[in-house]
């Protein structure tokens, strides 16, 4: 694995942002499922802070969160090199979209103000009542102009992996006072059951035959030495 980034030449590099943009990145395969910032980014490349180290080439899928532009970019990107901080904390990560949609491209290059043009503003709204009269208001009101960035409904051309699920444990103790109260409230049925005479003979003649059934298995159990079979001396 390389030591360093890339830095040869600053164009191997994308460029800077003016302000960190925080990025989720998931390998389901590895159990990777984690939250980072990218420092640099353009439309083939980024440099983001990780936390977890892996190997080179290792392929994740990426969702970049664009606040300011109430945006996501979402694509598939591939590790090329990883450089530890000198602070230890997270891992300076170089990478390459390997999978990224025309959509996702139009939004980092707004959000690198190199292209995608702006949402024209809505027309100024009429007032049909100075209209129906010619005469020209004095004040008018219009909606401000907005450079809400819409996101297109173009289909994904990429897989997007299932959110990595846990899986919880029960404790000793949970399972015991689980199973505790699972036989307090057997028995408390019994007992309401038992307080009506159809339900209590039910039981009676219910318990009677397991009692029966017990009993025989005991009489066979001590007994079993003295069954003699067919010309059996």
């Amino acid at each position: 694995m390389p030591d360093t980034l890339p830095t040869t030449t600053p164009e191997e590099l994308p460029p800077t942002l003016p302000y960190p943009v925080a990025l989720n990145v998931r390998n389901s395969d590895l159990g990777i499922d984690e939250s980072g910032n990218a420092s640099r980014l353009n439309e083939t490349h980024m440099v983001a802070t990780l936390r977890s180290t892996v190997n080179p080439g290792t392929v994740f899928f990426t969702a970049i969160n664009m606040r300011a532009m109430n945006a996501t970019a979402r694509g598939l990107i591939r590790v090329i090199s990883q450089n530890p901080h000198e602070d230890g904390i997270g891992v300076e990560t170089y990478a390459e979209f390997i999978e990224l949609s025309d959509d996702a491209k139009g939004k980092i290059q707004r959000l690198l103000g190199g292209g995608g043009a702006a949402i024209p503003a809505p027309p100024a709204s009429r007032n049909f009542a100075t209209d129906q009269l010619a005469v020209q208001p004095v004040y008018q009101r219009s909606a401000p102009p907005s450079n809400d960035f819409q996101v297109t409904s173009t289909e994904r051309n990429y897989f997007e992996p299932a959110p990595l699920r846990q899986y919880a444990t029960p404790t000793s103790s949970t399972k015991f006072w689980g199973s505790l109260g699972v036989t307090a409230y057997v028995i408390a049925f019994l007992a309401l059951v038992a307080f009506f005479p159809v339900g209590r003979d039910f039981e009676l003649m219910v318990f009677g035959k397991i009692l029966w059934i017990f009993e025989r298995m005991w009489f066979w159990a001590n007994n079993v030495g003295n069954v003699k079979l067919y010309n059996n001396s």
